[in-house]
């Protein structure tokens, strides 16, 4: 009888232990993505920034820094690699009367506007200096992804479906009262490693092999792209591999 008294103690105990392991990591898991845990994603930073798809200002990377709505806008067009397009962009202004011809990202906003990835607060205004919200993020990065039918309030379930970001990572970042530099990088990396909607590929290697946008060693050196093999057995592997992710 007390065998089996301990026996069953055992289990219990064991059993609460790993109960109190995975509730401690997702507590750690949400903590690398919360607005106030600090900055946490500094490697991320440095990766994109040698991919040359994120730039810091004259005092750094500023992650614990808040965003505009025009500087989210801004920031997406140089992560998919239309930052140059848009720059070089002739007779394109912004349909806003808030983003004149003479604002800064005014052709970043016009050009982002053609492609349906942002749209107005109303039919007339942009308001390109309120702060851009997760929810609104992960919109924009949705419609670029391919998801043009993402909106900033299915905007994390839908981030969860398309495997941007897991279900808990996509609320938290929804739900944040503030969204900075930081968590806009974590979207973002997380976002060059996303497969396009209907598509076999990833973000990245779409910006190396069609837009020439990052080049292939710094793609290869950042250890998220492997160049393309011509050898059919190969290939044939790496569909199993993807399809089995």
């Amino acid at each position: 009888m007390m065998g089996s008294l301990r026996k069953a103690f055992m289990v219990k105990k064991l059993a609460m232990t790993v109960v109190g392991t995975v509730l401690l990591s997702t507590l750690l898991a949400a903590g690398a993505w919360a607005a106030d845990a600090g900055v946490k994603h500094t490697a991320e930073a440095d990766s994109l920034n040698k991919l040359q798809l994120f730039q810091g200002t004259d005092r750094g990377y500023e992650l614990e820094q808040t965003l505009t709505r025009a500087q989210g806008a801004t920031m997406l067009l140089r992560l998919f690699g239309w930052e140059t397009a848009a720059a070089n962009a002739q007779g394109l202004s912004s349909p806003f009367t808030d983003v004149p011809a003479t604002h800064w990202a005014a052709k970043s906003v016009g050009f982002a506007f053609s492609k349906t990835l942002v749209h107005g607060v109303t039919n007339e205004s942009f308001a390109p200096d309120a702060s851009i919200t997760g929810e609104q993020f992960l919109a924009l990065t949705l419609r670029a992804l391919g998801y043009a039918e993402a909106e900033p309030l299915t905007a994390s379930g839908l981030a969860a479906t398309s495997g941007l970001l897991s279900a808990s990572e996509a609320q938290l970042i929804a739900q944040g009262a503030v969204f900075r530099r930081d968590e806009m990088v974590a979207v973002a990396y997380r976002a060059i490693q996303t497969k396009l909607k209907d598509s076999t590929r990833t973000l990245l290697q779409k910006l190396v092999e069609d837009d020439k946008a990052v080049s292939v060693s710094a793609a290869v050196a950042s250890g998220l792209y492997k160049v393309p093999s011509s050898d059919p057995m190969d290939q044939i592997e790496d569909a199993i591999r993807d399809a089995l992710k």
